[in-house]
């Protein structure tokens, strides 16, 4: 009794000390980094420098064992097994653990729930390098950095970053793989993934399209540093800064035919209230706001002033004739991390996430913080407001006396000499293209953003400086008047068929009061620079958008390439159907495709096609599998004798390739002779499968074969696990 419990202290200590080579070591070491780069750009900055230092305290460690072990060894450095090294005491890894999770903790207030949850799954998954002394602790690490790099889909969603950690996931598994079978070749290994990923495909697909998408109970929290985008205040020369960047602000896809580039103006946000330097929304709400319903405490800005953006409440709406007819299409909004929408007026959304502000505006009920896809159906020819409330006018009328005094005198000029609202507009806008007005991303400085200044002397800016400067001088002549930004056009994309709308597409321009007009687009650049609303930047602008945007990295003769622009078209077009079909599988489109599978299914004549399909392929199953029944049957014989290698592999007892089969049975009777006479059955079954003519075997003798292999299989699997304990 004695010995037993000796034997087994012997081999418990056997099973704690768990042996790996050098390759297996650095290829862990490599993928934890990987997987950590996925969630990069979401880390605070103290987890990064814990995880960096980790890591590289883990591989510098490393390479002095795998050097100090090829000394002492005539084995290759990746071939080198030892125990993973004991670099911190289990009491400091314990204390670094509660202290790291009470800072998380502590910081969630500031991250939010999902990130906490991701800081401290990744803070896990870097302490867990420290303690892998047993087989089970490699498997649980590789399993955390799948999830790890898994959660980072959740912020990233494009094509090309899926793919990157679908590839990614597929390499832990073959550490996985080397792990349990570390004699296997590469291609078998990889090979071996691959049919598993095949396999796997119609499952996915089935709980994509079939299982139920469940709102997350996280609110994946707003980004500092996502700063490029629109912001809801706007001084002179924002927008020219934001025309220098290339990034993508959404993609539109129509169900007919696009708008032309002129009707393309995609509101996001209004601003009404103006301090003589800066545009903002409104803080109070905007005219009948109120009247639409109000959703939380009275210290809410107005942009939670909520609405229904349903195309039935627009028709009953008294602020709104809806007229004419729609034009429906989809938009994909990048993550801006703010709440307004885009579409082009006057815009309705029958779903339930999407509402309207009183100033016509869509906006998403949370934080855009990933790609969204949502339906709009607009209608161009709708009267906004076709009567103004009190406090709206007011609000739209209301100016600062002390700046801009010229601005103020020229207004009551006009208003002195013109009576008629649209005199006076026409009137400034004639001023605007007859006299040397110049449309520039580069305009000159403007003292505390004068638009006096702007307007009598430099007279050259960008879309700002002429939507302000008109607004501010129709309000002091009695208009009402607000600004409005957004974008304009949007570049065409033919092998998709859609729209893209880039950053550097970024508009502002001007809407005015007329009586039983309602609200009127009005857009001083078209009469600064018309080719820049009828069809893009003009050639000018487009030069100085490329010398502003060029630079020792940017590529831009690169770009200029006719080759260059039809790959990246068919690049982005791909993207797109990905964002489009993938991505945008929306939990509504989802139950509307499974309400039409249950209405097809339900039609008789549906279901018939549907029975008789599925008759149909099982006879063809039926058929397939009686034909192969004899090939089944020698497969699992072939199946079960490299099952019991691998079994006697698992426990150190390893067949060299050289040995034959009889040879590897003669090995085992001399080194294992309490296994020999298990293993020498499933050698013989083998062998008399293998070296005897198909023709000769019968089914019957198929069976037997297989059935005395699986009877000495289960014994032998037993006798070794005794073994294992120490009992003969």
């Amino acid at each position: 009794m004695a010995n037993i419990k000796k034997r087994q202290s012997k081999n418990n200590s056997d099973i704690k000390a768990l042996m790996l080579n050098s390759k297996m070591y650095f290829g862990l070491l490599a993928l934890q980094l990987l997987n950590l780069l996925t969630l990069v750009l979401q880390f605070h900055w103290l987890y990064l420098l814990f995880a960096f230092f980790v890591i590289t305290l883990q591989f510098a460690l490393h390479v002095k064992l795998a050097r100090k072990h090829l000394k002492t060894s005539s084995t290759s450095i990746a071939d080198n097994q030892y125990s993973a090294p004991k670099i911190l005491p289990s009491w400091l890894i314990l204390i670094l653990a509660i202290t790291g999770s009470v800072g998380i903790a502590i910081g969630g207030k500031e991250l939010g729930l999902l990130l906490s949850m991701v800081h401290l799954l990744c803070f896990a998954y870097s302490l867990k390098m420290f303690e892998i002394p047993k087989r089970k602790d490699v498997y649980q690490l590789v399993v955390l950095g799948i999830f790890v790099a898994t959660s980072s889909l959740i912020f990233i969603q494009s094509i090309y970053f899926s793919l990157a950690v679908i590839l990614l996931v597929f390499a832990n598994f073959y550490v996985l793989l080397n792990l349990f079978a570390p004699k296997s070749a590469v291609s078998a290994q990889a090979k071996l993934l691959g049919k598993l990923g095949l396999y796997s495909i119609p499952f996915a697909v089935v709980l994509f399209v079939g299982f139920p998408k469940l709102s997350p109970f996280w609110e994946v929290p707003s980004v500092k540093s996502a700063t490029v985008g629109l912001s809801d205040s706007v001084k002179i020369g924002d927008i020219a800064n934001l025309a220098l960047s290339n990034e993508l602000a959404f993609r539109v896809s129509f169900e007919e035919n696009s708008p032309k580039h002129s009707q393309l103006y995609w509101r996001a946000m209004v601003l009404d209230d103006f301090d003589g330097i800066t545009w903002r929304q409104d803080q109070r709400g905007s005219g009948h706001g109120a009247q639409q319903g109000q959703r939380g405490q009275s210290n809410q800005r107005s942009q939670n002033t909520y609405g229904s953006a349903r195309l039935e409440n627009s028709i009953n709406s008294a602020y709104v004739d809806v007229r004419g007819a729609g034009v429906s299409y989809q938009v994909i909004a990048e993550p801006s991390f703010q709440s307004w929408l885009f579409a082009l007026d006057f815009a309705t959304s029958e779903q339930s996430d999407v509402g309207r502000r009183s100033d016509f505006a869509l906006f998403y009920r949370g934080i855009i913080s990933q790609t969204m896809s949502y339906q709009v159906t607009s209608y161009p020819e709708a009267v906004l407001a076709p009567r103004l409330s009190r406090a709206s006018r007011q609000l739209n009328l209301t100016l600062s006396t002390q700046n801009n005094p010229r601005l103020l005198a020229k207004a009551q000029q006009l208003r002195q000499r013109y009576q008629d609202d649209s005199a006076i507009v026409n009137h400034v806008l004639a001023e605007f293209n007859q006299n040397n007005y110049f449309y520039t991303l580069q305009p000159p400085g403007l003292n505390n953003n004068s638009l006096d200044q702007f307007y009598f002397d430099t007279r050259a800016g960008f879309c700002e400086h002429y939507a302000s400067s008109f607004t501010y001088l129709m309000r002091a002549a009695g208009i009402p008047a607000r600004m409005v930004v957004g974008y304009l056009g949007g570049e065409f994309n033919s092998s998709g068929n859609y729209l893209s709308v880039y950053q550097r597409n970024a508009h502002a321009w001007s809407e005015i009061w007329l009586p039983d007009r309602g609200w009127q687009r009005v857009d001083p650049t078209a009469a600064v620079d018309p080719e820049r609303v009828e069809r893009g930047f003009s050639s000018n602008l487009m030069q100085e958008h490329s010398n502003l945007s060029s630079g020792l990295f940017s590529m831009q003769a690169l770009r200029a390439m006719q080759w260059y622009k039809q790959f990246k078209m068919q690049i982005e077009a791909l993207d797109y159907q990905w964002t489009r079909w993938v991505i945008g599988y929306t939990g509504q489109k989802q139950h509307r495709i499974m309400a039409q599978i249950l209405a097809s299914l339900k039609s008789g004549k549906q279901a018939f096609y549907w029975l008789m399909s599925l008759v149909v392929l099982a006879l063809f199953v039926g058929w397939f599998k009686q034909r192969k029944v004899k090939g089944s049957s020698q497969h699992k014989i072939t199946q079960g004798y490299l099952n019991t290698l691998t079994l006697l592999a698992q426990h150190n007892v390893v067949k060299e390739k050289s040995m034959t089969a009889q040879q590897f049975a003669k090995y085992i009777e001399k080194n294992r002779p309490e296994l020999s006479a298990s293993f020498s059955a499933i050698t013989a079954c083998f062998e008399q499968f293998s070296y005897q003519a198909a023709a000769q075997i019968n089914e019957q003798q198929l069976a037997e074969y297989l059935t005395t292999l699986k009877l000495h299989y289960r014994r032998l699997r037993w006798q070794l696990w005794l073994a294992k304990l120490g009992i003969h």
